[in-house]
């Protein structure tokens, strides 16, 4: 359903490349000459909220733009890859033109980061960030890396998987990564980290002191990776994952729970291709005890729409995803945590789906009635209760 790595690639590339040549060849000839680079890692997956710049991390890109700089993003998957980079010249002639031009490269790079998607499952955050340092190593001036993203990297050579490893000694973990010569070189980098510990289902919530460990965790590697500072922004990321992400196996906390609740056509009715109810009542009946988990703090749910094989995938997925939004917004009219759900659809293209056409292409319609379901994924704390 998604856009292959070698197709993406290629076309970030050329869309790249264009927009460095344009923008270097439109510079006004009288301001300041471009100085800088700062290069965002971003996180984009499905166990964590999504990005969103504030505090430190929103005035580095507020720096970016007033110097001019140079500017790339990298998505932190398994296989962490170089959406783009930018050349952030103002153009015009004079300063109100470049007062605009400004704004523009300004909202070029926000959208480039809201739309970011992982590609890959896991994530290797390290060498996100070694490819992050690589792809402004051309620009004069101060550098700065902004990570946005949980910090639970579990791939590569910190994988927080391992038992015990999210509670080792920070200062201890770092120096044994420096050893093995796992730590990109960040001398005279300055890093803000956003977003470490904030989790997403299927991700279990990290307590306030589960937090700080992460954040430990990543300042030591930072600085033992010889950066020249390192931030943590402390605004976090509250917004629900938007669209279908690669699956991160999540990291275990101590005193997580995990529920999975099954909504069939038996449960929650709709009418036929469509997202409408065909009895809210009962819908309201099934899903208030949903909504009550919901609204207890540190609950998360992921909604997956799922349909039976009619019709092109197109029109599946976003059938699917409708009727996870309409799941998605009565449990929020039912007292459930708005920010707190992501809805997704994926049509009849999901690991669990059952074959519903026979030899001669027929639609089986029991098999059919088992692909038609809303699957809600919670994760929580002490406060989630499954049953």
């Amino acid at each position: 359903m998604s856009t292959s790595r070698p197709v993406r690639r290629l076309l970030t590339v050329a869309a790249s490349l264009s927009l460095v040549v344009g923008l270097a060849a439109c510079g006004g000839d009288d301001g300041p000459d471009p100085t800088g680079g700062v290069a965002f890692v971003v996180g984009a997956r499905s166990n964590m909220p999504a990005p969103h710049l504030d505090g430190r991390a929103l005035e580095a890109l507020d720096t970016a733009v007033e110097d001019q700089s140079l500017v790339s993003i990298v998505v932190a998957d398994g296989e962490p890859s170089l959406l783009g980079t930018m050349q952030l010249v103002a153009e015009g002639a004079n300063g109100h033109a470049q007062g605009a031009s400004r704004a523009e490269n300004r909202r070029f790079v926000v959208d480039g980061l809201t739309s970011a998607r992982a590609d890959d499952e896991e994530t290797d955050l390290l060498a996100a960030i070694d490819m992050a340092l690589r792809s402004i190593s051309s620009a004069s001036g101060q550098h700065t890396v902004v990570v946005i993203d949980s910090g639970l990297s579990t791939a590569g050579a910190l994988d927080l998987r391992e038992p015990g490893l999210l509670d080792a000694d920070p200062d201890a973990m770092a120096a044994d990564l420096k050893t093995a010569g796992h730590l990109p070189d960040l001398e005279g980098v300055t890093v803000v980290l956003q977003g470490i510990g904030d989790t997403f289902a299927p991700q279990a919530p990290l307590d306030r002191p589960q937090r700080t460990q992460l954040a430990d965790v990543w300042t030591a590697i930072v600085r033992a990776a010889g950066a020249d500072d390192v931030v943590v922004e402390e605004s976090p990321l509250t917004q629900p994952p938007v669209g279908v992400l690669p699956v991160v196996t999540p990291v275990e906390v101590a005193d997580a729970r995990t529920c999975t609740v099954t909504l069939t056509s038996n449960d929650v009715r709709f009418a036929a291709d469509s997202a409408e109810f065909l009895d809210r009542d009962a819908a309201v009946g099934v899903l208030a005890p949903l909504a009550r988990q919901l609204g207890t703090p540190g609950v998360s749910a992921v909604l997956t729409g799922t349909t039976a094989d009619v019709g092109d995938m197109g029109g599946q997925v976003a059938l699917s995803q409708s009727r996870a939004e309409a799941v998605r917004s009565l449990l929020a009219e039912l007292g459930a945590q708005q920010d707190a759900m992501a809805a997704v659809g994926l049509g009849s293209d999901f690991p669990e789906y059952v074959e519903d056409r026979d030899a001669n292409g027929d639609l089986v319609e029991e098999h059919a009635a088992q692909n038609r379901k809303v699957v809600v994924q919670l994760v929580g704390g002490a406060g989630l209760t499954c049953g």
